[in-house]
């Protein structure tokens, strides 16, 4: 049986960016939009007026329910062509809708916040809000620990062309840069391709030299914008009276700093280990020691290609072994053309899965190019998609998951196909170069995370006492790499915290933590799944459907019976990804 490489949209809205039903249906939610911010915020909370609140709280909730439906239609249309130009205006029509929409739910959290606690308890306990309780709690109580509702309002506009405007020069400065490397001109995107992958270690320690002297060139700008944004944030921290730069990012990831202490003693005590990797991988490249250039340099190969069927059915069959029900997920996905895979012109870069809730579907994007990697890439956009999959029956308020857990049934999925393409290679240098894999990305998370971890949490303290000048920027940089990589490098990036977008991404702070929590947590979700077998399957739905209405800790005691505090957890999820260092020293030696 053909399966198809294009996916359907026209089950959501039939006629691409010309579609009459999508104009019809954002022409109704502006409208609503507009009804429920002429109507306000309901009297305060009383046996009166509870109602009314109730059916303002849901008519948030649909609201936000029907934009995510038309964002995520958008979004495919201007993924699947760039030059769509009527994609375009829509995704700047839907971007306003949904300002507009958060400016209302901002004036609602206010309000939130003001109710008697009493009446505020009876509401969310009401039959018809209990069940996205947790949300409307976690809402009022951030709003409570903000600053006046007027205060945040000019903090957000004044954000605008202040603490925002940073991040978009950055992205102008960045983008604009332009370098010519073996005859041709280069991004700086390219040029890091370069030294990240190339196998000939020539070329990429050209291309790091060339890279190194470009962001070099751009570094007092840089440092310009990163000071200021993070004055900014200081600035706004002490208004809000906030004591540490780390309160916001742990409650939008909806855990304690003693859970991310914990995971990173854990990770420092350990990853240590990951220096036998990089010593073995020296070695196969004919040097002492490892430069930053090399980390992530490919070892092995994997010659084979996949066609997309062969790939789909691979996925299919490796999950099946596994666990039955997401293997159906992922093959009803497949043969119902929720994915978007072709290998064509015209496309955005990048893969991702999108939540449709009124369809209750996900779409998935991604260019399929016949790889091993690109194998893995479907498996893990399948992973988010059987996320949203098992909760489609929630209420929109009930599905709203932090990054932190964002990447458990992606990561999850991602790992059985791994260890299936492993079990099933009898060729050592595609299983060299399948652990090789696996480690880089377990030095990815383990050190190159917790490396700009350290240099965030020691540029915030002493920015809070003056600006740092681009050596100070370096140096802090330098610091946190060796700490990191525990001494186990020739040479690193100080440049890095320059060259790293996330640094300057203004939605999130400390956008880097939670990606290792997510990395981790999944490997320790897969470990007790190893070890309980098919009879797992339950608990792990149970834990994905909770994921939108419980603390992180809580979905951990009461899903996996662990207490993330602690250490015992985090020991078992670094050791199950350490496992692979001893097979490929073996491995290596072997070829060396």
């Amino acid at each position: 049986m053909s399966i198809s490489v294009n996916w359907d949209l026209g089950s959501i809205f039939e006629g691409g960016s010309q579609s009459q039903a999508l104009a019809d249906f954002l022409g109704q939610l502006t409208t609503d939009l507009d009804t429920l911010e002429a109507a306000g915020v309901p009297n305060p909370l009383s046996d009166e007026t509870e109602s009314a609140w109730v059916e303002a709280i849901q008519t948030l909730f649909d609201l936000g329910a029907r934009l995510n439906q038309a964002s995520s239609f958008v979004g495919c249309l201007v993924a699947q062509d760039v030059k769509d130009d009527k994609a375009l205006q829509l995704m700047g029509q839907t971007e306003q809708l949904g300002a507009k929409l958060g400016a209302i739910w901002t004036q609602f959290q206010a309000a939130f916040a003001e109710q008697d606690d009493v009446a505020w308890t009876k509401l969310v306990t009401n039959t018809d809000l209990n069940s996205v309780a947790f949300y409307l709690n976690k809402s009022r109580t951030l709003a409570r620990q903000k600053m006046a509702p007027e205060l945040e309002t000019l903090a957000n506009d004044l954000a605008t062309d202040g603490y925002h405007a940073w991040g978009r020069l950055y992205d102008i400065v960045s983008g604009d840069k332009e370098v010519e490397f073996e005859g041709k001109p280069t991004s700086l995107g390219q040029l890091q391709s370069k030294f990240f992958d190339d196998p000939d270690r020539e070329v990429r320690q050209s291309a790091f030299k060339l890279f190194e002297e470009s962001w070099s060139e751009l570094a007092k700008t840089c440092a310009l914008a990163l000071n200021f944004q993070a004055g900014f944030r200081l600035a706004l921290y002490k208004h809000r009276d906030w004591q540490s730069v780390l309160h916001e990012p742990l409650l939008n990831n909806r855990f304690s700093a003693a859970t991310l202490d914990a995971m990173w003693d854990v990770i420092d005590a350990k990853s240590g280990k990951l220096l036998e990797f990089f010593d073995a991988k020296a070695k196969l490249f004919g040097i002492d020691k490892l430069s930053w250039f090399d980390v992530n340099a490919p070892v092995g190969a994997v010659n084979q290609t996949f066609t997309y069927k062969e790939a789909s059915d691979f996925v299919v069959d490796s999950i099946n072994t596994f666990d039955t029900d997401i293997a159906a997920y992922c093959r009803m996905a497949i043969d119902n053309r929720w994915i978007e895979s072709e290998d064509r012109s015209g496309k955005r870069a990048g893969a991702y899965c999108t939540s449709l809730p009124l369809s209750r579907e996900s779409r998935i994007f991604m260019t399929y190019n016949g790889s091993y990697n690109g194998m893995l890439t479907l498996a893990h956009e399948l992973g988010h998609g059987y996320h949203s999959w098992v909760m489609r029956d929630l209420p929109y308020g009930a599905k709203r998951y932090t990054m932190s857990v964002a990447e458990t049934a992606s990561t999850f999925n991602e790992m059985v196909v791994r260890n299936a393409s492993y079990n099933a290679s009898q060729d050592d240098q595609e299983r060299l170069s399948i652990l090789g894999t696996k480690l880089n990305d377990a030095a990815a998370f383990l050190m190159n995370i917790r490396a700009r971890f350290l240099f965030e949490q020691a540029f915030f303290d002493a920015r809070a006492k003056k600006q740092l000048s681009v050596d100070e920027l370096n140096d802090l940089m330098l610091s946190a790499q060796k700490t990191a990589y525990k001494d186990g490098l020739a040479d690193y990036h100080p440049l890095f915290w320059a060259s790293k977008l996330h640094f300057y991404l203004t939605y999130a702070p400390f956008y880097n933590f939670p990606y290792t929590f997510g990395f981790l947590f999944s490997n320790g979700v897969y470990a007790q799944a190893m070890a309980e077998g098919p009879t797992f399957h339950d608990r792990y739905v149970a834990l994905l459907r909770d994921t939108g209405s419980m603390d992180t800790e809580d979905l951990a005691q009461k899903h996996l019976g662990v207490d993330l505090t602690q250490p015992e957890f985090w020991k078992t999820a670094v050791d199950r990804v350490l496992a692979d260092v001893d097979d490929f020293v073996a491995l290596a030696n072997k070829l060396a």
